[in-house]
Protein backbone atom coordinates (compact mmCIF):
# COMPACT_ATOMS: atom_id res chain seq x y z
CA UNK A 1 0.00 0.00 0.00
CA UNK A 2 1.35 3.49 -1.23
CA UNK A 3 2.01 5.99 1.72
CA UNK A 4 -1.11 8.31 0.21
CA UNK A 5 -3.51 5.00 0.15
CA UNK A 6 -2.37 4.31 3.68
CA UNK A 7 -3.15 7.90 4.67
CA UNK A 8 -6.52 7.62 3.30
CA UNK A 9 -7.35 4.82 5.28
CA UNK A 10 -6.47 5.81 8.76
CA UNK A 11 -7.70 10.31 8.08
CA UNK A 12 -10.98 10.30 10.04
CA UNK A 13 -13.48 12.55 9.21
CA UNK A 14 -12.56 16.32 10.95
CA UNK A 15 -8.69 15.37 10.98
CA UNK A 16 -9.24 15.12 14.95
CA UNK A 17 -6.08 13.07 16.71
CA UNK A 18 -8.24 10.34 18.59
CA UNK A 19 -7.27 10.30 22.78
CA UNK A 20 -5.97 6.92 22.92
CA UNK A 21 -3.02 7.96 19.47
CA UNK A 22 -2.35 11.13 21.57
CA UNK A 23 -1.59 9.37 24.78
CA UNK A 24 0.31 6.43 23.14
CA UNK A 25 2.32 9.69 21.35
CA UNK A 26 3.08 10.80 25.03
CA UNK A 27 4.64 7.30 25.88
CA UNK A 28 6.91 7.55 22.56
CA UNK A 29 4.77 4.59 20.68
CA UNK A 30 6.31 5.18 17.19
CA UNK A 31 3.55 3.52 15.25
CA UNK A 32 1.28 5.94 17.29
CA UNK A 33 3.61 8.66 16.15
CA UNK A 34 3.51 7.57 12.42
CA UNK A 35 -0.45 7.30 12.40
CA UNK A 36 -0.04 11.35 13.92
CA UNK A 37 2.16 12.29 10.89
CA UNK A 38 -0.24 10.49 8.02
CA UNK A 39 -3.04 12.00 10.17
CA UNK A 40 -1.26 15.83 9.87
CA UNK A 41 0.67 15.82 6.71
CA UNK A 42 -1.56 16.51 4.24
CA UNK A 43 -2.94 19.45 6.27
CA UNK A 44 0.42 20.75 6.64
CA UNK A 45 1.63 21.06 4.19
CA UNK A 46 -1.50 23.02 2.23
CA UNK A 47 -0.78 25.64 4.60
CA UNK A 48 3.19 25.26 3.96
CA UNK A 49 2.58 25.61 0.30
CA UNK A 50 0.25 28.48 0.62
CA UNK A 51 2.73 30.46 2.17
CA UNK A 52 6.00 29.05 0.70
CA UNK A 53 6.86 29.57 -3.13
CA UNK A 54 8.28 26.65 -3.81
CA UNK A 55 7.46 22.54 -2.67
CA UNK A 56 10.84 22.19 -1.57
CA UNK A 57 10.64 24.81 1.07
CA UNK A 58 7.07 23.57 1.83
CA UNK A 59 8.52 20.36 2.47
CA UNK A 60 10.95 21.58 5.18
CA UNK A 61 8.85 23.88 6.84
CA UNK A 62 6.83 20.92 7.27
CA UNK A 63 9.16 18.71 8.87
CA UNK A 64 10.87 20.69 10.70
CA UNK A 65 7.19 21.61 12.48
CA UNK A 66 6.90 18.25 12.90
CA UNK A 67 10.68 17.84 14.84
CA UNK A 68 9.22 20.73 17.15
CA UNK A 69 5.99 18.80 17.81
CA UNK A 70 7.90 15.91 18.50
CA UNK A 71 10.01 17.96 20.74
CA UNK A 72 7.05 19.12 22.38
CA UNK A 73 5.95 15.64 23.73
CA UNK A 74 8.73 15.28 25.91
CA UNK A 75 7.94 18.09 27.94
CA UNK A 76 5.74 17.34 31.54
CA UNK A 77 2.70 18.23 29.84
CA UNK A 78 2.11 18.83 26.25
CA UNK A 79 -1.33 21.25 26.45
CA UNK A 80 -4.14 21.74 24.08
CA UNK A 81 -4.59 19.67 21.75
CA UNK A 82 -1.68 18.07 19.23
CA UNK A 83 -3.47 19.41 16.18
CA UNK A 84 -3.79 22.86 17.18
CA UNK A 85 0.01 22.78 18.59
CA UNK A 86 1.00 21.65 15.44
CA UNK A 87 -0.83 24.17 13.20
CA UNK A 88 0.42 26.88 15.91
CA UNK A 89 4.64 25.34 15.31
CA UNK A 90 3.64 25.68 11.88
CA UNK A 91 2.57 29.52 11.87
CA UNK A 92 6.45 30.46 14.01
CA UNK A 93 8.21 28.41 11.44
CA UNK A 94 6.71 29.95 8.33
CA UNK A 95 7.16 33.36 10.15
CA UNK A 96 10.75 32.19 10.20
CA UNK A 97 11.32 31.36 6.55
CA UNK A 98 8.35 33.94 4.97
CA UNK A 99 8.59 37.56 4.38
CA UNK A 100 7.68 40.14 6.78
CA UNK A 101 4.50 41.20 4.71
CA UNK A 102 3.18 37.57 4.38
CA UNK A 103 2.59 37.25 8.08
CA UNK A 104 -1.13 38.67 7.39
CA UNK A 105 -1.59 35.76 5.00
CA UNK A 106 0.49 32.72 7.67
CA UNK A 107 -2.15 34.26 10.36
CA UNK A 108 -5.21 33.79 7.79
CA UNK A 109 -3.93 30.61 6.23
CA UNK A 110 -3.64 29.01 9.68
CA UNK A 111 -6.93 30.20 11.02
CA UNK A 112 -8.50 28.59 7.55
CA UNK A 113 -6.92 25.49 7.94
CA UNK A 114 -7.75 25.33 12.46
CA UNK A 115 -11.67 25.88 11.03
CA UNK A 116 -11.19 23.12 8.38
CA UNK A 117 -12.61 25.54 5.80
CA UNK A 118 -9.88 25.11 3.20
CA UNK A 119 -9.41 22.36 0.75
CA UNK A 120 -6.01 19.92 1.70
CA UNK A 121 -3.41 19.71 -1.01
CA UNK A 122 -1.93 15.74 -0.30
CA UNK A 123 0.99 15.66 0.86
CA UNK A 124 3.94 14.02 -1.81
CA UNK A 125 4.90 10.61 -0.47
CA UNK A 126 8.40 11.65 -0.16
CA UNK A 127 7.18 13.98 2.66
CA UNK A 128 5.25 11.61 4.08
CA UNK A 129 8.25 9.28 4.39
CA UNK A 130 10.47 11.56 6.30
CA UNK A 131 8.14 12.40 9.03
CA UNK A 132 7.91 8.76 9.40
CA UNK A 133 11.42 8.18 9.41
CA UNK A 134 11.84 11.63 12.07
CA UNK A 135 9.01 9.94 13.99
CA UNK A 136 10.70 6.64 14.59
CA UNK A 137 14.28 8.81 15.30
CA UNK A 138 13.32 10.50 17.93
CA UNK A 139 10.88 8.64 19.33
CA UNK A 140 13.05 6.87 21.64
CA UNK A 141 13.92 10.28 23.10
CA UNK A 142 10.47 10.76 23.72
CA UNK A 143 10.58 7.74 25.88
CA UNK A 144 13.60 8.68 28.07
CA UNK A 145 12.34 11.99 28.47
CA UNK A 146 9.07 10.39 29.98
CA UNK A 147 11.65 8.03 32.28
CA UNK A 148 13.22 11.12 33.17
CA UNK A 149 10.03 13.05 34.18
CA UNK A 150 8.77 9.86 36.22
CA UNK A 151 12.26 9.31 37.78
CA UNK A 152 12.22 12.70 38.92
CA UNK A 153 8.55 12.57 40.11
CA UNK A 154 10.01 9.28 42.62
CA UNK A 155 12.93 11.29 43.71
CA UNK A 156 10.59 13.85 45.16
CA UNK A 157 8.48 11.73 46.84
CA UNK A 158 11.19 9.57 48.37
CA UNK A 159 12.68 12.92 49.20
CA UNK A 160 9.94 13.77 52.05
CA UNK A 161 8.23 16.52 49.64
CA UNK A 162 5.03 15.56 50.66
CA UNK A 163 3.21 18.72 49.71
CA UNK A 164 4.31 18.36 45.98
CA UNK A 165 3.42 14.60 46.28
CA UNK A 166 0.13 16.05 46.79
CA UNK A 167 -0.31 18.86 44.62
CA UNK A 168 0.70 16.22 41.84
CA UNK A 169 -2.21 13.88 42.61
CA UNK A 170 -4.90 16.92 43.06
CA UNK A 171 -3.68 17.95 39.30
CA UNK A 172 -3.57 14.63 38.31
CA UNK A 173 -7.25 13.93 39.79
CA UNK A 174 -8.20 17.07 37.51
CA UNK A 175 -6.77 15.70 34.62
CA UNK A 176 -8.67 12.68 34.59
CA UNK A 177 -11.75 14.22 35.26
CA UNK A 178 -11.33 16.26 32.37
CA UNK A 179 -10.57 13.31 30.42
CA UNK A 180 -13.24 11.39 31.66
CA UNK A 181 -16.01 13.45 30.51
CA UNK A 182 -14.56 13.00 26.83
CA UNK A 183 -13.69 9.18 27.52
CA UNK A 184 -14.43 7.52 31.00
CA UNK A 185 -13.55 4.06 29.73
CA UNK A 186 -10.16 5.44 28.65
CA UNK A 187 -9.19 6.46 32.22
CA UNK A 188 -10.97 3.42 33.81
CA UNK A 189 -8.37 1.36 31.14
CA UNK A 190 -5.48 3.72 32.10
CA UNK A 191 -6.06 3.02 35.99
CA UNK A 192 -5.88 -0.84 35.28
CA UNK A 193 -2.56 -0.65 33.69
CA UNK A 194 -1.24 1.64 35.93
CA UNK A 195 -1.80 -0.99 38.68
CA UNK A 196 -1.08 -4.20 36.87
CA UNK A 197 2.33 -2.55 35.31
CA UNK A 198 3.44 -1.14 39.09
CA UNK A 199 2.41 -4.78 40.62
CA UNK A 200 0.67 -2.67 43.83
CA UNK A 201 -1.35 -5.34 44.24
CA UNK A 202 1.99 -7.17 45.71
CA UNK A 203 3.09 -3.80 47.35
CA UNK A 204 -0.11 -4.06 49.44
CA UNK A 205 1.07 -7.82 50.52
CA UNK A 206 4.41 -6.91 51.06
CA UNK A 207 3.66 -3.95 53.79
CA UNK A 208 1.31 -6.68 55.26
CA UNK A 209 4.05 -8.81 55.35
CA UNK A 210 6.28 -6.63 57.17
CA UNK A 211 4.00 -5.45 60.06
CA UNK A 212 5.93 -6.47 63.30
CA UNK A 213 2.74 -7.54 64.90
CA UNK A 214 -0.16 -8.53 62.51
CA UNK A 215 -2.10 -10.59 64.80
CA UNK A 216 -1.80 -8.16 68.03
CA UNK A 217 -1.78 -4.80 67.94
CA UNK A 218 -1.72 -4.12 64.08
CA UNK A 219 -4.35 -6.28 63.45
CA UNK A 220 -6.64 -3.30 61.86
CA UNK A 221 -3.63 -2.10 59.82
CA UNK A 222 -3.09 -5.81 58.57
CA UNK A 223 -7.03 -5.83 57.86
CA UNK A 224 -6.90 -2.45 56.02
CA UNK A 225 -4.30 -3.54 53.39
CA UNK A 226 -6.22 -6.53 52.97
CA UNK A 227 -9.23 -4.52 51.84
CA UNK A 228 -6.74 -1.69 50.25
CA UNK A 229 -5.84 -5.33 48.10
CA UNK A 230 -9.13 -6.49 47.87
CA UNK A 231 -10.41 -3.09 45.98
CA UNK A 232 -7.13 -3.36 43.41
CA UNK A 233 -8.03 -6.60 42.47
CA UNK A 234 -11.33 -5.88 41.95
CA UNK A 235 -10.76 -2.95 39.41
CA UNK A 236 -8.20 -5.20 37.91
CA UNK A 237 -10.19 -7.76 37.44
CA UNK A 238 -13.16 -5.69 35.72
CA UNK A 239 -13.48 -6.20 32.08
CA UNK A 240 -14.24 -2.82 31.40
CA UNK A 241 -15.96 -0.41 32.98
CA UNK A 242 -19.51 -0.77 32.21
CA UNK A 243 -19.21 -4.30 33.95
CA UNK A 244 -17.69 -3.06 36.95
CA UNK A 245 -21.50 -2.99 38.72
CA UNK A 246 -19.48 -2.69 42.14
CA UNK A 247 -17.89 0.53 41.19
CA UNK A 248 -20.19 2.85 43.28
CA UNK A 249 -19.42 -0.09 46.03
CA UNK A 250 -16.01 -0.15 45.89
CA UNK A 251 -15.88 4.00 45.89
CA UNK A 252 -18.21 3.93 48.80
CA UNK A 253 -15.70 1.47 50.86
CA UNK A 254 -12.60 3.70 49.61
CA UNK A 255 -14.33 6.38 51.59
CA UNK A 256 -16.17 4.54 54.88
CA UNK A 257 -13.38 2.81 55.98
CA UNK A 258 -10.77 5.69 54.95
CA UNK A 259 -8.49 3.28 52.74
CA UNK A 260 -6.49 6.74 51.09
CA UNK A 261 -5.75 7.87 54.82
CA UNK A 262 -4.32 4.09 55.66
CA UNK A 263 -1.95 3.94 52.67
CA UNK A 264 -0.64 7.30 53.13
CA UNK A 265 0.12 6.90 56.54
CA UNK A 266 1.82 3.45 55.87
CA UNK A 267 4.01 5.37 52.92
CA UNK A 268 5.02 8.32 55.52
CA UNK A 269 6.23 5.28 57.80
CA UNK A 270 8.25 3.77 55.20
CA UNK A 271 11.26 4.71 53.33
CA UNK A 272 13.02 4.59 50.29
CA UNK A 273 11.37 2.31 47.16
CA UNK A 274 8.69 1.15 49.67
CA UNK A 275 7.98 4.37 50.30
CA UNK A 276 7.37 5.66 46.67
CA UNK A 277 5.41 2.29 45.68
CA UNK A 278 2.85 3.05 48.21
CA UNK A 279 2.66 6.83 47.45
CA UNK A 280 1.37 5.39 43.83
CA UNK A 281 -1.21 3.20 45.83
CA UNK A 282 -2.22 6.42 47.19
CA UNK A 283 -2.59 8.50 44.24
CA UNK A 284 -4.77 4.80 42.48
CA UNK A 285 -7.17 5.10 45.01
CA UNK A 286 -7.91 8.93 44.88
CA UNK A 287 -8.27 7.98 40.89
CA UNK A 288 -10.43 4.99 41.68
CA UNK A 289 -12.80 7.33 44.36
CA UNK A 290 -12.81 9.69 41.67
CA UNK A 291 -14.29 7.38 38.30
Amino acid sequence: MSCSALRNSILSTDNSVDEKILWACRRGDADALRTVAYQLADELYTVALAVLDSEESAHSAVVETWRRTLTALQRWRLTGRLHSRALNLLGRVLSQMADRQQAQQIAETVGRARAGSSEVCPAPDELVAALTRLSDRMAPTIVQARQRRKHRLRLALSGGLVVLGVLIGLSGAFYNRTLAARNPQLQFETLQRRIVAAQLRMVVQQAEMELVDPTGAQASVREGYQRIGLVLEEIINAASLQQASRLQFIKDRIATQKLIQLARRAAYQSSGKQRDKLMMVVLVLEEAANL
